[in-house]
């Protein structure tokens, strides 16, 4: 008995000296992780230790220069990290944005909501959507802050005046950081540098500029330097530090073709990077999303003016009819920059419709679908009523599905209904407008009317007309699918049915669907393009949740902080998460 007493007695020992070594070893892991520091042997207890938070922001520093700067400090970190090198800011009409962008991390809400336009603050709407310091210290008692900018923009509009510090240079930043460190109590640090932005703007937002990348490396060394002036904290073991290293915005710069995938991941000015840091994370890349098929082949470009319109054949199957009547009409489109070098179009531009004109006041019966800014519209007049739907947004550069679907409801009321992509849109009740009919001949492209509205700058694909209102569950499932057969569930009320890609023969598009409606381009020179762009990629508003963006940030923080997050904050970002 005596010996199994003493077996049991050993055995507890050797137990508890292995869990004791297990939690040292853990305890010790953050210190090991910080770069250039490997003989520290100060333990952190990451159950209890109080949670604070050191954020790190560089404008300009492109997610994919800094990807492939090969930088060993941000490098280090990874394995512990929450991170992406194709995360986003914000698309903005004015690419020189960073106050704005600035603003969407530091209230976690998008431009729409702070109403920072640019660099402008002037109408800003803080009040109603406060800076993260400011929902801090409503919820945690006495909290302290320190924020070091060597912007005077960022001190002056979003740091909290009492604790903020304008520094004339980067290297003042980090210095000011390290002063910093040594307040106790502190709640969150936050440090701004400026020198990457400064330096793309002077060369290049990319590693190909010598100056640019050695601004890269230069912001690495000093995160480095920061780093280890976390650690010799007096009360460093005790805490438990949350470290956020990101960017506020990229750059402009010319992407390489083979690179250029046409989505919002394409675009220079928005690709940022996000390092989300503790040594408890484990390690989670997040990297661009599926973005969809390709649709490859030639297509016939909409640009200035082109047209292709019915000219034999009986017009009126494309009129929508009364209130008994049902009807879908769907087609892929794909836009290209505009006349302000941008894919908004503010003017219009028609891209089907049967109607005799398309102008302001839109005086004659009929229907059009057209480009309005960034979203897609259907506009229709009868003898009793007219009006217009939004579809949903349009992504840029790459191919949508847009349709309009005329139903009855069992109540006999006819509504038009809008999807892009699958995804519905708003609707429109129209009963009481009358016949939507019109004498005019069927079109794609330009309508007659106002010549200021053919800026549109488009192509068009697999034009399809049914007549009836096809469900919902079917419009999902065969939305983003190329081309139709036999076996599709409604195939017997398809009406027509143009594919517009291949070569245009003889200014001819055929029409594949029962009755062979053929349609004749109306300008005697028009372009056929080769295209190999994706089809029903996920929209911005999606992408946004399937990569970190900059509204994020604000959502990690009071999450770390275990501050609880109210519906009346109205927060644009999500917290993420090491699994």
């Amino acid at each position: 008995m005596r010996s199994q007493d003493n077996f049991r007695y050993i055995y507890v020992w050797l137990l508890c000296f292995i869990v004791f070594v297990a939690v040292s070893s853990c305890k010790d892991e953050f210190g090991r992780l910080l770069p250039d520091n490997t003989g520290a042997q100060d333990t952190v207890d990451l159950v209890y230790g109080k949670p604070k938070v050191l954020l790190l922001i560089a404008d300009g520093a492109r997610g994919e220069s800094v990807r492939t700067a090969n930088i060993s400090t941000i490098n280090g970190l990874l394995d512990h990290s929450i991170y992406s090198w194709v995360s986003l800011s914000e698309e903005h009409t004015d690419i020189n944005s960073t106050g704005a962008d600035l603003a969407n991390i530091i209230t976690g809400v998008s431009e729409n909501k702070h109403l920072v336009v640019g660099n402008n603050f002037s109408n800003n709407n803080l009040q109603t959507f406060p800076t993260v310091y400011t929902r801090i210290a409503a919820n945690i008692k006495t909290p302290e802050f320190k924020v070091y900018s060597s912007s005077q923009l960022f001190v002056d509009h979003l740091a909290p005046v009492t604790a903020a510090k304008f520094e004339n240079s980067d290297e003042a930043v980090v210095n000011g950081v390290k002063e910093g460190l040594k307040q106790p109590e502190l709640t969150m640090l936050t440090a701004h540098f400026t020198a990457i932005d400064k330096a793309g703007k002077a060369s290049a937002y990319d590693n190909s500029s010598a100056t640019y990348k050695a601004a890269i490396d230069n912001f690495d060394k000093q995160v480095g330097e920061i780093l280890k002036a976390l650690e010799q904290r007096a009360t460093f073991k005790k805490e438990n530090w949350l470290v956020i290293i990101t960017s506020s915005k990229g750059g402009p710069f010319e992407i390489p073709p083979a690179q250029n995938d046409n989505t919002i991941f394409s675009n220079p000015n928005v690709n940022t990077f996000t390092i989300f840091y503790s040594p408890k994370y484990n390690s989670r890349y997040i990297n661009k999303p599926y973005l969809g098929s390709r649709f490859s082949g030639d297509f016939l470009r909409f640009k200035g003016g082109i047209f292709a319109e019915m000219t034999e054949g009986d017009n009126s199957l494309f009129d929508l009819g009364d209130k008994d009547e049902e009807f879908t009409i769907e087609l892929k489109v794909k836009k290209n920059k505009g006349p302000n070098n941008t894919y908004r179009f503010p003017n219009y531009p028609s891209f089907i419709g049967k109607r005799e004109k398309w102008e302001s006041g839109a005086p004659t019966n009929g229907w059009i679908m057209a480009f309005k800014d960034d979203y897609w519209m259907f506009n229709g007049r009868g003898p009793n009523g007219s009006g217009e739907v939004n579809g949903p947004k349009l992504n840029n550069a790459t191919w949508n599905n847009v349709t309009v679907v005329g139903t009855v409801t069992s109540d006999g009321k006819r509504l038009i209904k809008t999807y892009t992509n699958g995804l519905p849109g708003n609707e429109i009740d129209v009963s009481g407008w009358g016949a939507i009919n019109s004498p005019a001949k069927f079109r794609l492209g330009l309508m007659n009317g106002n010549s200021n509205w053919n800026e549109g700058d488009y192509y068009i694909a697999d034009v399809r007309f049914w007549k009836i209102a096809l469900p919902e569950s079917v419009i999902s499932q065969y939305n983003c699918q190329v081309g139709i057969s036999d076996d599709h569930p409604y195939y017997q009320n398809l009406a027509a049915n143009w594919p517009v890609f291949g070569t245009v023969t003889n200014g001819l598009l055929y029409d594949e669907g029962p009755f062979g409606n053929t349609l004749k381009v109306g300008n005697s020179t028009y372009e056929i393009s080769k295209l190999n762009d994706f089809l029903c990629a996920p929209s911005v508003e999606t992408i946004s949740t399937l990569v970190p963006k900059n509204t994020d940030i604000t959502a990690q923080i009071f999450s770390w902080l275990q501050i609880a997050r109210q519906e009346s904050w109205q927060l644009d970002g999500r917290v993420w998460v090491d699994k």
